[in-house]
């Protein structure tokens, strides 16, 4: 045999090879997809920095954002397998779909209020603070309150905890049903006297001399409430489990380059630049003065605060004792951190 020959006999057995091994790379495979419901709020940051950064790709993942699909409005489509997941607020459709047989769990945290990251308050109209009309969380008796509809919501039982701390109840307050995007427009003209709101609305709103970030969340919510989760439908619950696990995963790493990023001032304009592609906040210089959500880097769910928010959905869902163990399942998350392991703060 030739010289020759046996080196284009080399070459073609490595071709062969390097074919092999890109044919049974997972990688060479069609990505999986993978359709969330998204309200495209900045609690949602590791989803989106996840998938600015390629971590989804990473995972095998196709992933796909479908905006304005969330809450109530979301679990038809999350139970039928129109979307896979959904991100926002834990709300008592959760509980009602199970409740029906609906495979439905809380795969994750997205968001928690932690200190440092208190992105929410109760905001106040200026003009009351302006006359010293409302001075503490007592003051709020007999004004009205801007409460979503229907009842119970994640408005309403934040409502129940500041007028606590007053010696109120809601029995005390008119409540005014008043949708997120008209909140400033209510403050500014009367229609609401007070709402908890969050970033950047809370923000915006006070720019506009509508209303005083009058308490921080922290003041009222349970230390360390996770008030946006990840919840899976039965496409990843029950046929395919490892995209979730891949999902979670992603996620994840979305998050921790998100925490990382906030801890140097370059850092956060990058975030913005991504923040401002995935959300309706467009405004830069508004970044420079909203406080930032906070990303759950290992996926966590507080069960205290969980707990608390379900047994008042129960109570007002005909006293119905609600086990808030019952609407997580912990394993995504476990499994990915075997293979990224917890975050270091």
């Amino acid at each position: 045999m030739s010289n020759k020959t046996s080196i284009s006999g080399r070459v073609l057995l490595a071709a062969v090879v390097a074919l092999c091994v890109i044919v049974q790379s997972p990688l060479a495979n069609a990505a999986e997809k993978v359709k969330i419901g998204v309200i495209g709020i900045l609690a949602e940051a590791g989803l989106y920095v996840a998938a600015e950064r390629g971590y989804f790709t990473k995972e095998g993942l196709d992933v796909e954002f479908v905006k304005g699909m969330f809450g109530p409005d979301a679990f038809p489509a999350l139970a039928t397998g129109q979307i896979d997941a959904v991100g926002g607020a834990f709300g008592p459709e959760m509980i009602n779909a199970i409740e029906r047989g609906i495979n439905v769990r809380i795969a994750g945290g997205l968001s928690s209020y932690v200190p440092g990251f208190e992105s929410g308050f109760l905001m106040v109209r200026k003009e009351l603070i302006d006359q010293g009309k409302v001075k503490d969380f007592a003051d709020l008796k007999d004004l009205k309150l801007a409460i979503l509809e229907p009842r119970p919501n994640l408005t309403d039982y934040f409502a129940t905890r500041y007028l606590k701390l007053g010696g109120l109840t809601l029995n005390d307050v008119q409540t005014v049903n008043v949708p997120f995007p008209s909140m400033i427009a209510a403050l500014k003209t009367g229609g609401a006297d007070a709402a908890h709101v969050s970033e950047p609305l809370a923000t915006i709103a006070a720019d506009a001399q509508a209303a005083v970030k009058f308490k921080p969340v922290s003041a009222y919510a349970p230390n360390g409430l996770t008030v946006a989760v990840l919840q899976f439908g039965p496409n990843l619950l029950e046929k395919s489990r490892d995209a979730g696990e891949r999902v979670i995963a992603a996620y994840m790493q979305g998050a921790r380059d998100y925490l990382e990023a906030l801890k140097k001032p370059e850092g956060r304009g990058e975030m913005t630049e991504i923040l401002m592609k995935y959300t309706p906040v467009k405004n830069r210089v508004l970044y420079d003065r909203i406080v930032f959500a906070y990303a759950d880097p290992d996926a966590g769910v507080d069960m205290d605060g969980l707990q608390d928010m379900a047994t008042y959905y129960g109570s007002v869902m005909g006293g119905k004792q609600i086990d808030a163990k019952m609407l997580v399942d912990t394993s995504f998350a476990q499994s990915a951190l075997k293979r990224l392991g917890a975050y270091r703060h």
